[in-house]
């Protein structure tokens, strides 16, 4: 991997990290929503996390040496489900295309995970769709763990 530099988001690169929308709505999700529902999740979703950025909270945008954003990631505050104890949350982490093997993401899960030390977490968290094996495999590969299963029964 060549030289990545992860930095702060600025207000300049909200149409960067809103263009990578359709990267994350594309992965595979449960098969009883199709596209169209996955891709206004994930619009609202998005909407959502940065209208009102939590205190605490932090994105980081991955650069080239040469200047090409190639993904962000999105970290903040959150409880832990059954202690009620504050942890750190992923909540959104994207790459484009071209920058997918390159060990980016994984440079942003360490980045994820020195921040969550620095704010005196004992945990980080995020979610994922069961039916995203490619982000299962690789959040496994670092240590995550599966804690709950939602289970949906389409009628």
């Amino acid at each position: 991997m060549s030289a990545i530099e992860l930095r702060p988001a600025r207000p300049e690169d909200r149409d960067f990290l809103h263009s990578l929308s359709p990267r994350l709505s594309g992965v595979p999700g449960p098969a009883w929503h199709d596209l169209a529902a996955m891709e206004g999740f994930q619009d609202r979703y998005m909407e959502a996390t940065f209208a009102k950025v939590d205190e605490g909270a932090q994105t980081l945008v991955a650069w080239s040496a040469d200047g090409k954003r190639l993904g962000y990631i999105h970290m903040r505050p959150f409880k832990d489900g059954v202690t009620d104890e504050p942890c750190g949350y992923v909540s959104l982490l994207a790459l484009t295309e071209d920058a997918e093997g390159q060990g980016i993401a994984h440079l942003m899960m360490q980045s994820a995970e020195s921040w969550a030390r620095a704010q005196g977490y004992r945990f980080l968290c995020l979610d994922v769709f069961a039916d995203n094996r490619h982000a299962v495999e690789f959040y496994e590969r670092r240590g995550f763990q599966t804690e709950t299963l939602r289970m949906v029964k389409p009628l």
